[in-house]
């Protein structure tokens, strides 16, 4: 679900800009990277508008009297504008390019109160800054700024047709490489070249 909600936010932010409702868009969207500077540098020139979606946790959860876990998953939207004139045009646009201001408005505007088509409940605005600048986004022309919100997202059960039995014994196989690289690739269709079988003590073989 916290996959399909990223991936729903994107959708919504491309199908926004190509139904005409923001008058831009977007030429990035994609999830958030692990290191942003890194991500630039390799990206080079970043194409803008950007925006990227990424999960923060689980603020809290419960479970409901007909046994459904239900979870207040916070996420983050985080726009990147470009404007390579001065830092001021990059949050207030010009020359024809959006400012990060006017991106993390419009993103408020579309997601606020939208339960973007999935089984979830209506995300709720938190909070919308911009991101400190970093070397990188400087020498970029960039401002990047973040939308803060929540939603209460169902957590889907893991146990499937009844309980979930004990685990009591594990069983494995190995396939040994063949020395010297001469054999067939593995895995191979051959019985398994050695096997082992751990029951903890008292348990039922």
């Amino acid at each position: 679900m916290i996959a399909a909600i990223e991936n729903a936010v994107l959708e919504l932010l491309r199908d926004a800009g190509v139904d005409g409702r923001l008058g831009y868009q977007f030429k990035t969207l994609e999830t958030y990277p692990d290191e942003w500077d890194a991500y630039l540098k390799d990206k080079r020139q970043l194409r803008c508008p950007g925006a990227w979606c990424v999960f923060l946790g689980m603020v809290s959860m419960d479970l409901t009297d007909d046994g459904v876990t239900y979870g207040l998953a916070r996420f983050a939207t985080v726009l990147a504008a470009e404007n390579l004139r001065n830092e001021q045009a990059t949050r207030h646009g010009g020359g024809g390019a959006i400012g990060s201001y006017q991106l993390g408005v419009d993103a408020v505007g579309l997601m606020a109160g939208n339960a973007l088509g999935l089984d979830i409940g209506i995300i709720q605005p938190r909070r919308l800054a911009l991101v400190g600048r970093s070397e990188e986004t400087r020498k970029q022309g960039l401002s990047l700024i973040a939308f803060e919100w929540e939603s209460r997202v169902p957590i889907a059960e893991l146990i499937a047709d009844g309980e979930l039995a004990d685990f009591e014994t594990f069983h494995a196989n190995w396939d040994v490489p063949p020395f010297g690289g001469i054999g067939p690739d593995l895995p191979d269709d051959e019985p398994a070249d050695a096997t082992d079988t751990v029951t903890l003590e008292g348990a039922t073989p």
